[in-house]
């Protein structure tokens, strides 16, 4: 009688892993959709911008490296040292010390 109880345990334990493998089966099925969907390179671009427009130290690197194209485009083409104007060369230099200045403060 022994072997009757034992056979229905190991058929019953049998059947509860078969359903758990079902279970994972699909978990990971799900899973594997998901992991090709972020791999595409639409997704990869959108996530990539995403965590630079909500990252605060990328931000303020921008907006660091935009000043300072800004000011050097200024002073480099506006108030040319290179000008025979005397004003604008003296303008030139000592915006171009001043904006050096800031920019190292920051």
């Amino acid at each position: 009688m022994k072997t009757i109880n034992q056979k229905k345990e190991l058929e019953a334990k049998i059947a509860v892993l078969r359903s758990r493998q079902a279970v994972d089966y699909k978990i990971l099925k799900d899973q594997y959709h998901v992991t090709i969907d972020s791999f595409k390179p639409f997704n990869l671009i959108k996530n990539t911008l995403e965590d630079v427009i909500t990252s605060p130290n990328i931000k303020a690197n921008l907006i660091n490296g935009a000043i300072s194209f800004g000011s050097n485009y200024l002073t480099k083409n506006v108030l040319s040292e290179d000008s025979k104007n005397p004003i604008k060369r003296v303008l030139g230099k000592v915006l171009k010390f001043a904006l050096k200045n800031f920019i190292d403060r920051k």
